[in-house]
Parts: C-alpha cells; sequence; structure tokens
C-alpha cells in the first residue's frame, strides 16, 4: 500500500476514534447533568383517566413536541419505552443518554436517513404491546406541526396516541428552532399526559383535519400542565 493511502485510513481512523470519545463523554456528562438537575425539580404529574387506561392495556404512542420533552421523558424513565434517535451523532449521544435512562434501545433513522427503516421498528415495537415515545415535529421541526410518522405508527399497529406536554414555572429557553424548554433547578415541573386520540385515516391517507385536531389535543394538554 502507498504511503498516500496509508496516511488517508490512519487520519480516518483517527477522526473516528475522536468521534467516539466525543459521542462518550458527551452523553456521559449530559446523563449526568440531567440526574443532577431533574432530581431537584418539585415534579408533579398528572393522567387523563381515559388515556391511562389505554397505557395500562396495551402498546401506545406517547407523542410530546421537540422543545417540550425533557420532563416527560425523565417523569418516564425505567419503563422500557422505545423512542426514534437519528443515525448522526446527535442521534448516538441521545441513545445512549435514553439507554442509560432505563428506556429500550432506540429504533435509529431520522427524516433524512434512515426514516422508514426506523418507523417500521417503532410500529414492529408497537404491535408487540411495548410502548414508543415519539416527538412529531422533529427533529427538525418546524415547531409543533405534526409529520406524518406518529399518525402513520398508530394506525399500522392499530393503537392510540397519547398527549404529552410540561410545563416549569421558570425554565431556561434555547435559541434553536424548536425553543427547548430546559427547567430550572428546584422549580415546579408538571407533567400531563392527555386523554387517548386516534387518528382517521380513509384508505392510506390521512383523514382531513386530523393534523388540526392532533395540534389541539396537544394544546389540550399542554393547558393541563399550566393549570
Amino acid at each position: 500500500m502507498s504511503g498516500p493511502a496509508v496516511a488517508s485510513d490512519s487520519a480516518r481512523d483517527a477522526k473516528a476514534a475522536k468521534r467516539a470519545r466525543k459521542v462518550r463523554w458527551t452523553s456521559w456528562i449530559a446523563f449526568w447533568v440531567m440526574q443532577l438537575l431533574a432530581r431537584t425539580w418539585r415534579l408533579r404529574v398528572r393522567h387523563d383517566a381515559d388515556g391511562l387506561a389505554a397505557a395500562q392495556r396495551s402498546g401506545v404512542v406517547y407523542a410530546v413536541w421537540h422543545g417540550l420533552m425533557l420532563a416527560p421523558i425523565w417523569s418516564y424513565r425505567n419503563r422500557g419505552i422505545q423512542a426514534l434517535a437519528s443515525e448522526h451523532g446527535d442521534g448516538e449521544i441521545i441513545a445512549r443518554i435514553l439507554e442509560r435512562l432505563g428506556y429500550a434501545p432506540p429504533a435509529r433513522g431520522s427524516s433524512s436517513r434512515g426514516g422508514l427503516r426506523g418507523l417500521m421498528t417503532l410500529i414492529a415495537t408497537l404491535r408487540g404491546g411495548t410502548a414508543i415515545v415519539f416527538t412529531p415535529d422533529g427533529p427538525r421541526g418546524p415547531a409543533r406541526v405534526a409529520q406524518p410518522g406518529v399518525f402513520v405508527a398508530a394506525h399500522r399497529a392499530d393503537s392510540v396516541i397519547i398527549p404529552v406536554s410540561m410545563h416549569a414555572a421558570r425554565a431556561w429557553r434555547l435559541r434553536s428552532w424548536d425553543r427547548y424548554a430546559i427547567p430550572k433547578p428546584f422549580t415546579r415541573v408538571c407533567v400531563a399526559f392527555g386523554g387517548p386520540f386516534t387518528p382517521r385515516f380513509e384508505g392510506d391517507r390521512l383523514a382531513e383535519g386530523e393534523i388540526e385536531r392532533f395540534a389541539a389535543a396537544m394544546d389540550a394538554t399542554e393547558a393541563q400542565a399550566r393549570a
């Protein structure tokens, strides 16, 4: 093998090793920061009675807007729920944090890579009776506008969607597309789980007005968290 080729392989190996170290350390630090922060919250969880009954019967789709997912993820840890994480570097960091929090190994995929494969994995999980969590507007937005995947998953698995939201008395808001909310230490936080939402389909197509109806259900759940 020629000298330049060996140098190129060595550079790629060094870059891959650097990425792996970044993922390992970033996920470890983020997990422990989340632990320290979340354990200071004065957390309250509110369940809609019909939604709770549906969740106890079989696998359901928990749906939470991307910018409001931190407290819900913490409140439902250690239950073996499966999420979707992208195949990019940030997705690997999120996947490792979720597994440390007691979630099932995430399905991998996103709107830009491996999305269909990830969606099929989630549908199979639902059909097996295990719950999944979905950020309908993730990973890139637009914020609070649901993409079709959450409805397709529920429809194909004959499941229901449980809207989830949170409200913190005091929170930091990141300057990101989703205005990601991080509740401040020692603040009051409420995580609300709404009633079951069953998306209506006409054949293989989502019925007209369902996205708006779903958004209204999500808004109502957020209002419960604020109450």
